[in-house]
């Protein structure tokens, strides 16, 4: 597994969502084949949890759809993450944005078993 896709989990992880927005961009920019739109995915759903931190329902709501179409055509296995139950919550926190909610639960990203 690629240090900076690890590097960017732990930013996730930390809720420093910008800053695992831009560790993951530059190792999308290094990557070929199945596993960019992973990473795109990703990407959008970091930038989307640090939209509704800045107070941009409609950018969070956008990315976190975005990231989350990126991540649902990919194996809960890529890039050797657990993307299940990842999906899931990112699904559940978009839906309560949806409603109004301004209280999200962003999850944490793990390695898969």
């Amino acid at each position: 597994m690629d240090d900076r896709l690890l590097a960017g989990v732990g930013r996730f992880n930390a809720r420093e969502f910008f800053e695992a927005h831009e560790v993951w961009e530059r190792l999308w920019l290094d990557t070929v084949g199945n596993d960019r739109g992973v990473l795109q995915g990703l990407i959008q759903i970091a930038a989307g949890y640090h939209k509704h931190e800045l107070g941009v329902r409609a950018g969070a709501l956008k990315l976190l759809a975005s990231g989350l179409q990126k991540l649902a055509a990919s194996a809960e296995d890529a890039c050797g993450l657990d993307l299940a139950p990842f999906r899931a919550a990112v699904g559940a926190d978009l839906q309560r944005l949806r409603t109004g909610s301004v209280e999200l639960q962003p999850p944490g990203l793990r390695a898969a078993s």
